[in-house]
């Protein structure tokens, strides 16, 4: 053994000699005694686990934000609707309200009278009839503005579909 090589197998020699062989043998053997359940490789296993799991929730994180940025005009609108849908309800209990006057006239009425009252039954039947024509007209303008609102939406959806600056 000279002074320059601490080793006894030879610095030159390309195969690994006993020392060398032993020299592993013995890291292993400490490693196996200093970590026996290899705790160091689980916490590494567990800690690119974790890692994983942060960017999978960053990621839910930002679609969540997403999808909360492009439900605001959906609730904006449901919430227009909802205002709308008072309005007709009130109208609609309006109309209901003054047909039922004339329901309960009709009914409070004898059908055997003399002419002033058929007269009268008449009118009545006429005031229903336009009430009733009145109520037909509303719903038709209604259901026509009710169309042309849901075709003015698709088009804006359509137009802005994957458009980033526009969270339709």
């Amino acid at each position: 053994m000279s002074g320059t090589d601490a080793r006894p197998d030879g610095a030159g020699t390309p195969t690994p000699g006993a020392y060398r062989r032993a020299r592993r043998a013995f890291g292993r053997w400490r490693r196996s005694v200093a970590d026996p359940n290899n705790l160091a490789a689980k916490v590494d296993k567990q800690r690119a686990q974790l890692d994983r799991q942060a960017a999978q929730i960053a990621e839910l994180k930002s679609s969540v934000a997403a999808l909360g940025k492009r439900l605001h005009p959906v609730e904006h609108a449901s919430a227009h609707r909802e205002v709308e849908h008072g309005g007709l309800a009130i109208q609609i209990g309006i109309v209901e309200e003054r047909l039922g006057k004339i329901e309960e006239g009709l009914r409070s009425a004898e059908f055997v009278g003399d002419d002033a009252e058929r007269a009268e039954a008449r009118s009545l039947v006429e005031a229903v009839r336009r009430e009733h024509e009145q109520v037909r007209v509303r719903m038709q303008v209604i259901a026509q503005y009710e169309e042309r609102l849901r075709r003015l939406e698709d088009a804006v959806v359509k137009t802005y579909d994957g458009d980033v600056r526009h969270p339709f």
